[in-house]
């Protein structure tokens, strides 16, 4: 009894030290299912009315943007590659430049060529850019004073042979001797002709050595942009090998089928609005600038082109377009709503309209752009209001607070 006495204060002892430890964990309250779910926020949000207007109708189609000019750059010279200064994406002016190649071996070869047309040059004691006379080579200028003197003596010899002062021999002598000076002269004189012709020969191969010296330089052939990088540094460039693609793309190239039924309602200044997936919301303008001149026997479209301005570089090449061309013809009514009541949903664009103290979403397609305003075809009627602020955070049957109404402009 003793022994039991003793053993069970000591066990109430440690399970009283242990019992604070175990419960730490666990002391605070749990909160309350009225704290724990917050109410959700309602959105103050302005809206304005959808406005109708009559407008020209439009040719609604679809195509592919392409670059305004493409050139696979080539290589003028052949060379190892030491350099490449671009990158796909990379924008570039007309004569930047792209690759250069090594340049050592043309450049010694055109330091030769100079040399020779310098050498000629002095030979003929012509001066860089003087026009060239043969009589005022020194040669020639010789050889012509000598057959000069030497015609100038022929003639005193044979007025002296006529008055017999000097036998025949005399006077067959310097006859000799003046048609020796002569042939000497004309000699003199195509050799410096040759001389010459020489010197252009000189001149054209230290053209050329310096050509192929350019040519180590690869430059861009227009304003644009690279698509393609064909090649690297260590890399030979054998001559004619492409190595970038660069595209012009500002403006861009539309590039769409018209039916053969509307084909009469399409000419050249037709004003063209167009969307892409990749900006939706976004309306861009373009111009019709080549319409067909014969319809596709397959498909029996017409081919058009529109010119489409891409100065902010928004739209790439390949981007596929809906395009609305304005006909011009009688009007019709059109749904307008502001830029700002335009969202996205994925690839779609999308507004909300008022139902009371809630929106409700509606697919859209959205077409030209009149005034700041935005074409807009769907489920809806004119007068309806749409949300202009807040849009992204919308959705649909969400509950909002209407803070004022934006009347459309007339």
């Amino acid at each position: 009894m003793r022994f039991h006495q003793f053993v069970v204060p000591v066990g109430f002892a440690l399970l009283a030290a242990s019992t604070p430890a175990c419960k730490k964990p666990s002391a605070e309250k749990p909160k309350p299912a009225a704290e724990a779910q917050a109410p959700a926020q309602i959105l103050a949000v302005r809206f304005a009315k959808i406005e109708e207007r009559k407008l020209a109708p439009t040719l609604e189609a679809s195509g592919t943007l392409d670059a305004d000019e493409t050139s696979e750059v080539a290589s003028p010279g052949s060379g190892i590659v030491t350099k490449v200064e671009i990158d796909v994406g990379t924008r570039v002016k007309k004569g930047d430049i792209l690759v250069q190649l090594d340049s050592r071996d043309p450049a010694l070869r055109a330091q030769a060529a100079d040399a020779s047309a310098a050498q000629a040059l002095a030979k003929l004691g012509v001066k860089a850019g003087e026009k060239f006379d043969p009589q005022k080579v020194a040669e020639v200028r010789a050889a012509k004073e000598g057959m000069d003197l030497a015609v100038d003596e022929a003639e005193r010899t044979k007025k002296l042979y006529e008055s017999g002062a000097v036998a025949q021999a005399t006077w067959d002598q310097a006859r000799t001797r003046a048609e020796q000076a002569r042939a000497q002269y004309e000699s003199a004189l195509n050799g410096a002709q040759q001389g010459w012709a020489g010197l252009a020969a000189a001149q054209s191969q230290a053209n050329l050595a310096r050509k192929a010296v350019a040519d180590m330089v690869i430059r861009a052939p227009f304003d644009g942009a690279v698509s393609e990088k064909r090649i690297s540094v260590g890399e030979f460039a054998s001559m004619g090998r492409v190595v970038a693609v660069v595209v012009r793309d500002k403006p861009l190239r539309l590039r769409i089928d018209i039916p053969e039924a509307d084909a009469g309602k399409i000419t050249e200044g037709k004003e063209v609005s167009l969307s892409v997936s990749a900006h939706p919301g976004r309306v861009f303008k373009g111009v019709v600038k080549l319409v067909g001149a014969s319809v596709k026997a397959q498909s029996r479209t017409l081919p058009v082109e529109a010119v489409v301005a891409n100065d902010d570089g928004l739209l790439k090449p390949g981007f596929f377009a809906r395009a609305y061309i304005e006909l011009g013809s009688t009007e019709t009514n059109v749904m307008l709503v502001p830029r700002a009541a335009i969202g996205t949903s994925g690839s779609a664009s999308r507004v909300f309209v008022r139902a009371g103290n809630r929106v409700v979403e509606r697919i859209v397609t959205i077409g030209r752009e009149v005034d700041g305003l935005v074409e807009i075809r769907g489920s809806m009627s004119p007068n309806e209001e749409v949300a202009i602020e807040r849009v992204d955070q919308l959705q649909d049957g969400a509950e909002v607070n209407a803070t004022a109404t934006q009347a459309g402009t007339r």
